[in-house]
C-alpha cells in the first residue's frame, strides 16, 4: 500500500496593487509656475535700466581693463583695451585667465539701448521746441540710420543767393536748437543742399560753393551758441542729395535746405544719410574749402 501523498500546490501571494496618485500633476504644475515666475522677474529686471548705474558699470569696466600687468605666480599677462572695446592680451607664459564674453555682450547691448534712448530724448525735445515751425513746414525733425536730422528750408534762413543769416526769427530758432544739441557729446555734421538750378554769381560760382558756405554759416552760429567746435563739421553737397524731385517748384523748395545731423555714434564719419541722386553726367570732385572748422565738399 502506497502511503506517500502529494504535497498540496502552493498558492502565490498576490502583491498589493500600488495606490494611484491622482495629484502627481501638481508637482509638474508647481515647477512650471516657478519657472514662469522666474522668467517674468528676469524680464522685469532687464526692462528697468538705470542709466547712472550702467554709466558707473561702464566706467568701472574701462578702468578695470585699462593697460595693467597682472602677476600669477611666475606668469605675466599684459591686458589692453582696444578703442573698439575688444580686449587684447599678450601672455608670456601659459596661465589661463578667463573673461566672460556674455558679460561684455550684455554690456554692449545695454549701452546701445541707452544710446537709443538718448537719441529718442533729443528727437522729442527738438520736436517739442520746434513744433510751430514743424507744423508750418519750415523745419523737419526725424531719426535716421545715422542719428537725428533737422532739415531747415533755405528760405527761412537765407535770402535767395545769399549765405548770411540775418533774420531774427532764424537766429532765435538756431539759439533754441543749440542748447538741446549741447546736452549730448556726439558729433554734429551740418549739411548744405541746393536744387539743380545752376548758379553763377560774383559770390558763388556754383551750387557746391553756395551749399558749403551756407553750412559753414550755420556751423559758426552753433559754435557761438556754445557747441564745441571739436564736435562740428560742415559739408556742402550741392544738388547731389535731393529729398524731392526737382521737376516741380515745391520739390525744389524742399531740396534747398540746411540739415543738422546729430550722429548717434561718435565714431561715425560725417556724411549725408540721403542716397545720392542719379546724375546724367558725373560732376567733377569739388575742392575742399579751407575753414577753421573741419569742412568738406562732397559729390557722387
Amino acid at each position: 500500500m502506497d502511503t506517500s501523498f502529494k504535497n498540496p500546490p502552493l498558492k502565490r501571494r498576490k502583491r498589493p496593487e500600488d495606490h494611484e496618485h491622482h495629484d502627481r500633476w501638481l508637482v509638474s504644475y508647481a515647477d512650471f509656475i516657478t519657472l514662469l515666475f522666474a522668467f517674468f522677474v528676469v524680464m522685469y529686471a532687464s526692462s528697468s535700466i538705470n542709466e547712472k548705474k550702467y554709466d558707473a558699470l561702464s566706467n568701472s569696466l574701462i578702468s578695470a581693463f585699462a593697460p595693467v600687468q597682472t602677476t600669477e605666480g611666475d606668469s605675466k599677462l599684459d591686458v589692453k583695451l582696444k578703442p573698439s572695446g575688444e580686449i587684447a592680451g599678450t601672455q608670456t607664459e601659459s596661465s589661463p585667465i578667463l573673461i566672460d564674453p556674455l558679460g561684455l555682450i550684455r554690456l554692449k547691448r545695454d549701452m546701445a539701448f541707452i544710446k537709443r534712448e538718448k537719441m529718442n530724448r533729443v528727437e522729442k525735445d527738438l520736436t517739442t521746441a520746434l513744433k510751430p515751425l514743424i507744423e508750418d513746414g519750415k523745419i523737419g525733425v526725424m531719426q535716421t540710420s545715422k542719428g537725428v536730422r533737422i532739415d531747415i528750408i533755405d528760405s527761412y534762413l537765407f535770402s535767395p543767393g545769399s549765405a548770411s543769416v540775418t533774420s531774427p526769427a532764424a537766429l532765435n530758432t538756431l539759439a533754441q536748437i543749440a542748447p538741446i544739441l549741447a546736452k549730448s557729446d556726439q558729433a554734429i555734421d551740418i549739411e548744405g543742399h541746393t536744387d539743380n538750378q545752376p548758379i553763377n554769381t560774383k559770390a558763388f560760382n556754383s551750387n557746391w560753393e553756395l551749399s558749403a558756405i551756407r553750412a559753414t554759416t550755420v556751423l559758426n552760429i552753433l559754435n557761438q551758441k556754445g557747441i564745441s567746435e571739436a564736435r562740428l563739421s560742415a559739408t556742402g553737397f550741392g544738388s547731389s542729395r535731393p529729398i524731392e524731385s526737382n521737376d516741380t517748384a515745391a520739390g525744389k523748395a524742399k531740396n534747398r535746405r540746411v540739415s543738422i545731423l546729430l550722429l548717434s555714434d561718435s565714431g561715425q564719419q560725417p556724411g549725408s544719410d540721403i542716397t545720392p541722386a542719379k546724375l546724367a553726367q558725373p560732376l567733377a570732385q569739388p575742392a575742399t574749402l579751407p575753414q577753421t572748422q573741419h569742412m568738406e565738399t562732397k559729390s557722387q
